[in-house]
């Protein structure tokens, strides 16, 4: 009985251990919960965001009891499903009293639609809480067309309905009311299509700091798009001293009151309600440009020329649509031709509905339709790495269980050996499976780390900018951590300015398995990886490569360059390019060619300061070219577009000019995911644009000071683009 007493008395102890362990964990669990308390929480703009695209996120918390000390990270998962944590050295830090609360600005890049988001608070070197934020309405889909509106609305609503679209792909409208939800950053607006921005209410527009609009210039000169709306601020905005300035399409001439109808009416087929005393007495004021460079597409009168009231014109990188009157004017909120004319606006300068049509035809099956997914499929060929099929596998499987199995059992009976033999041939055979499973892997999935590197680096000689967009692979034999740095190898007098940019994940647009659309739940724990935001030493840290796969990685720099604007390009009166110019690059190029409007001409090899002669080049045709056309029998037939190809430099090409080859009619893919690279754009409205293919790559990841992976082990495929002048 003694003996029983000690025994429970003994077994008593652990329980009561754990019991102690359990109450203090949940005591620690309660007490970081108290810390902080999420009051609200906005992701996008006007809650709206798009899937595998950099965010502004607006946090507003509560400190709890004792107080709150430390940092504020962002975590969300990567196309990967693995946990990325997002710093911010530069804010983020939070000193609360009990129960003060506060309003902070955050960045991130945002995962799969399903994916959650969470925040935590950092102090000594430990997360002391976290907390998943509640997301609503969810991510949209990565392709799917966000336009942003800023300040007073203009009817971006109505006009949205009237574009006949897939319900997948319809246009989503965002309307930002206050400035100070804007982001300071320019790469936050990375995932708007389009911003309109209406300059009508003079309160609104001077409370946008002088950062937030320095953020909206830079996004347009460096790929964005905007619909700028003037009207009465037009002797303001367009001072050579504003910001704004470098967006204006021409010069200006006067601000006065609109003095025709015809043009308004014509293009809306809709009535203005000119005649009314109410509209006479308010009638919108017009912001009158000369010596407009793009295209008008709509004139204040029909029969005469010189008084433009819509311009689309290319500004840097990107595009403007610039409108010469206020959309939120009271003459014209109630005006029918105004919902006719926004829409038109909404779909001047992006994919054509043709091309939406044409992406029905997408191969489900190879897991993506889009030219960024067909880019990533081709970035995962590595050089003596490939894929063991499943009919290898199963057949391996099969032989396996045949030989421990029925092959077994026949050899021990033919050769009269005891059933106890089989404990020595069983561990014989699987020994043996494992060597040869082994030499298959060894052989299949080789021994040493490889890169896959596409990059374009494109510069706008009349702005002085330049852009870095570069996609990279990264594969690994073995599970590897890695820290990854973003190297540039600029060349000598390329740049001006010392270079920014950041270094991420490359999403994959669509539903498949692994897409960002995907809803497929995380089935491995993983630890996260940080990402550091935008600047001047992007870099990953902790992110882990797993055993015989590949990490999808995607970066963008950007600087101001000096490069001399040699050339003396014009056009003549047949439309075609005439004069010359001179490579204002200090690399050698291959593979050039020059494109303008509907032509491009063949280049070839051209040398740093080389000086091209129009003369001397034939024009062609560039649609003809890029999708390879060719005459059989009297009849021209284009050569179809290979939707599972792996021919880097052909879907390169295509990325660059896909709008100039008929777009998604012709391949049969959207290109909406990364739809700044190309530059089809700028080519119809008069720029001319320089291509060329370099012999050595500008973007490299390091891992302190040293290549992650061997030059040896390395492919990279480089091309510049160079946006010259064109005088008309």
């Amino acid at each position: 009985m003694l003996l029983h007493l000690i025994f429970m008395r003994f077994c008593q102890i652990p329980i009561l251990a754990a019991l102690l362990a359990l109450s203090s964990s949940a005591a620690a669990a309660d007490a970081a919960r108290d810390v902080l308390t999420v009051k609200s929480a906005t992701v996008g703009f006007g809650g709206k965001f798009k899937a595998g695209f950099w965010q502004p996120v607006r946090l507003t918390v509560i400190a709890g009891p004792e107080g709150a000390q430390g940092r504020l990270e962002l975590q969300v998962a990567d196309g990967d499903q693995a946990p990325a944590v997002y710093r911010d050295e530069s804010r983020g830090a939070i000193d609360l009293s009990p129960g003060e609360e506060t309003t902070t600005h955050l960045y991130c890049k945002s995962g799969p639609i399903a994916a959650p988001m969470s925040v935590r608070l950092v102090s000594g070197g430990g997360v002391i809480w976290s907390a998943e934020l509640l997301v609503s309405p969810p991510a949209l889909r990565s392709t799917q067309e966000l336009v942003v509106g800023i300040g007073p609305p203009v009817g971006l609503e109505e006009a949205a309905a009237t574009i006949r679209r897939r319900p997948d792909s319809a246009v989503q409208i965002a309307q930002v009311n206050l400035a100070s939800e804007l982001p300071e950053h320019w790469w936050a607006y990375e995932g708007v299509d389009t911003l309109v921005l209406a300059t009508g209410d003079a309160n609104f527009f001077s409370s946008i700091n002088e950062k937030q609009r320095q953020a909206i210039v830079q996004w347009v000169l460096l790929g964005g798009r905007i619909i700028l709306c003037v009207g009465n601020r037009g002797s303001e905005i367009a001072n050579p001293e504003s910001p704004w300035a470098k967006l204006i399409p021409g010069e200006l001439v006067e601000v006065d009151a609109l003095r025709e109808r015809s043009g308004l009416e014509n293009f809306t087929k809709s009535e203005l309600p000119f005649d009314d005393p109410t509209f006479q007495r308010n009638r919108p004021l017009v912001t009158r440009l000369k010596n407009v460079r793009g295209e008008v597409l709509l004139e204040e009168t029909s029969s005469s020329f010189g008084r433009p009231l819509v311009v689309h014109a290319a500004a840097g990188l990107g595009q403007i649509i610039f409108v010469a009157l206020d959309l939120d004017h009271a003459s014209l909120k109630n005006w029918k031709g105004r919902v006719r004319l926004t829409a038109s606006l909404l779909q001047q300068g992006g994919e054509t509905q043709q091309s939406d049509r044409g992406a029905r035809g997408g191969i489900r099956q190879l897991g993506y339709d889009d030219l960024v997914g067909q880019l990533r499929a081709a970035l995962d060929q590595f050089p003596g790495v490939s894929l063991v099929n499943f009919t290898t596998v199963s057949v391996l499987t099969i032989a396996y269980l045949l030989l421990i199995g029925p092959a077994d059992y026949l050899l021990l009976s033919r050769l009269n050996l005891p059933r106890a033999v089989t404990w020595f041939t069983f561990p014989a055979v699987a020994v043996g499976a494992i060597a040869v499973a082994a030499i298959i892997d060894r052989q299949v999935h080789g021994s040493r780390m490889r890169l896959n590197q596409a990059e374009i680096i494109d510069i706008d000689l009349a702005n002085q900018t330049a852009r870095g967009t570069v996609w990279t692979h990264v594969y690994s034999p073995i599970t590897k951590g890695v820290d990854a740095g973003l190297d540039l190898s600029l060349p000598s007098g390329l740049v001006s300015s010392t270079s920014v940019g950041w270094l991420s994940w490359q999403g994959l647009p669509g539903d498949a398995l692994g897409a960002l659309e995907s809803r497929q739940p995380v089935l491995v724990r993983r630890e996260p990886y940080l990402i550091t935001l935008p600047g001047a030493m992007p870099r990953i840290d902790g992110l882990t490569v797993q055993v015989a796969s590949s990490k999808s990685l995607a970066a963008c720099w950007w600087a101001t360059t000096d490069l001399p604007a040699d050339n003396k390009l014009t056009i003549d009166r047949f439309g075609l390019l005439t004069g010359d110019f001179q490579s204002p690059l200090p690399v050698a190029l291959s593979e050039c060619i020059l494109a303008h409007d509907e032509k491009m001409y063949r280049i070839g090899a051209l040398s740093p300061g080389q000086r091209i002669r129009m003369a001397d080049l034939a024009p062609l045709d560039i649609e003809a070219r890029l999708t390879q056309r060719r005459v059989e029998q009297t009849k021209d037939i284009s050569t179809p577009w290979e939707r599972d190809s792996v021919d880097i430099v052909r879907i390169m090409q295509m990325l660059m000019f896909h709008e100039a080859a008929r777009g998604s009619t012709y391949t049969g893919l959207t290109h909406r995911y990364q739809p700044r690279v190309d530059l089809s754009q700028h080519v119809r409205l008069g720029a001319a644009v320089l291509v060329g293919r370099a012999s050595e790559p500008v973007a490299r990841l390091s891992d302190r000071d040293a290549p992650i992976v061997d030059a040896a082990d390395t492919n990279t495929f480089t091309w510049y683009r160079i946006v010259l002048p064109v005088t008309h």
